[in-house]
């Protein structure tokens, strides 16, 4: 990730944390709930260790609390499969359920993750890059070590062969060859996983949580249920091509911030505007528009953060609402999150929902990470 893309990241978690910040304490002790539910959390984790980027990682003590607050509070942690057909269907699920997901398979879910979850006896997704696997790259687990994952009850979840920024074409490609290329990427990998494993899923997990309208429906075309790394909760209004996930790692880890996350709910967006967030360069001050359904929150209510800033709003009220916003500040190179959010009324939760912009640098190329 890019020092642009943490610090925007981290910036607009923490004025969207902190106007959240008066339910957090409450979110924390309040009592297990039996009701059901038609959306649930997906969390989004890479390393749990000491010694990894903490742009990328959590402790293992903070992925203890993490766990031990779920249990706590009635949380019923569901693999992610299960989870998905729940909802996609439109059958009712906990009220507090919830999938533990982990991008890459670093070395650390093989020897921190996975004999803690199995103590718990708690399911979770890994999502693959098979190109490192095959390298024996030693961050990362073997094709031994997974089967061992995958037998005793892991998902197993396509993460591309190469880690791809999907979003980007090579110098002289044409629309045709790139996508032909993200085919492969997605396709071989299965290939691998399959060659490798007994059951490995459908799920796919954009990396770097980048994707486009193509790439989504490529993922779709290929009958995979995909995943980015935008915040928020998934209902079954959600696009199953691309479903939102919250990214945890050491600045978004704090257990009031937590608390909040895994009792969220999707805001009812219908539409937005553009349908892609990937920007031209000289795209400086992208407008956003999104339409609104119906719930039990008040449009007037939402409030939209992105890079430190509060963007002004323009609500349109009528049927369906409509808001539209722009940041008051030209963007800069790297990926910018819009988290909108809402305040439920009929109970203590919170709507969440979460665009991504991507904006090149000056000259066309692409930021590094």
């Amino acid at each position: 990730m890019s020092n642009i893309s943490k610090v925007s990241s981290v910036a607009t978690t923490w004025i969207g944390l902190t106007a959240l910040a008066s339910l957090a304490l409450v979110a924390l002790f309040l009592p297990a709930l039996t009701a059901a539910a038609d959306s649930a959390v997906v969390l989004e984790y890479h390393h749990v260790s000491e010694d990894t980027p903490p742009s990328t990682s959590v402790t293992p003590k903070t992925f203890e609390r993490h766990m031990d607050y779920l249990a706590a509070n009635g949380f019923e942690v569901w693999p992610l499969p299960r989870l998905v057909a729940a909802v996609r269907a439109g059958r009712e699920v906990p009220e507090r359920a919830i999938a533990l997901t982990f991008d890459d398979g670093y070395r650390s879910v093989y020897e921190e993750v996975f004999p803690r979850l199995q103590a718990r006896g708690w399911p979770f997704t890994i999502f693959i890059s098979t190109a490192y696997l095959d390298g024996g790259d030693r961050n990362y687990v073997s094709w031994e070590q997974l089967r061992e994952m995958e037998a005793a009850g892991v998902t197993i979840g396509n993460h591309s062969v190469n880690h791809p920024h999907m979003i980007r074409r090579r110098e002289g490609e044409n629309e045709a060859a790139w996508l032909q290329r993200m085919r492969r990427e997605i396709v071989d990998a299965q290939a691998r996983l399959e060659q490798e494993l007994e059951r490995p899923a459908r799920l796919f997990a954009y990396p770097f949580g980048e994707f486009s309208p193509a790439v989504a429906a490529l993922v779709r075309k290929l009958d995979f249920v995909g995943f980015g790394q935008q915040s928020g909760a998934v209902g079954p209004g959600s696009d199953f091509s691309a479903l939102p996930r919250f990214p945890i790692a050491t600045a978004f880890a704090g257990m009031d911030s937590f608390a909040i996350k895994v009792r969220s709910r999707p805001l009812p967006v219908t539409g937005t505007r553009p349908e892609s967030g990937v920007l031209d360069p000289g795209d400086d001050r992208p407008r956003l528009r999104l339409t609104l359904g119906p719930g039990p929150y008040r449009p007037e209510a939402i409030r939209c953060y992105l890079g430190g800033d509060t963007l002004p709003l323009e609500l349109k009220t009528g049927n369906p609402p409509r808001l539209s916003m722009r940041p008051a500040r030209a963007l800069q190179p790297g990926r910018s999150k819009v988290n909108c959010t809402a305040p439920a009324t009929d109970g203590d939760q919170w709507f969440w929902y979460s665009f991504v912009w991507m904006k090149p640098l000056p000259d066309g190329s692409w930021y590094r990470e």
